[in-house]
């Protein structure tokens, strides 16, 4: 049985379910008052992302998590090559 399709959250939903204060306060406010919101809101984003690039331990635990994953990815990349070129083979050998 087909399970019911839930019902499509606007942005608007998920903002007043996730953020109710901030909903709440940003409805009230001027279009002159938004785009001041929005300008802080980019600021505060930039913020962020300087925090994140500045991280040592989250650089230091990507750099292991690299590590780590260095002889999947690498197993991954020989296992596509080897299809590639069987699907070449079979190809050259009249295959579909």
């Amino acid at each position: 049985m087909a399970r019911p399709k839930k019902e499509k959250k606007t942005l608007a939903d998920i903002i007043r379910e996730e953020y109710p204060e901030f909903f709440d306060e940003v409805q009230a406010l001027s279009v002159e008052e938004l785009n001041t919101r929005l300008a802080t809101l980019a600021k505060n984003a930039e913020e962020v992302e300087e925090s994140k690039e500045n991280d040592e331990e989250l650089r230091a635990a990507k750099a292991t998590a690299s590590e780590l994953a260095a002889p999947y990815r690498d197993a991954k990349n020989a296992i596509r090559k080897k299809n590639k070129f069987v699907i070449s083979l079979i190809k050259d050998k009249g295959g579909a």
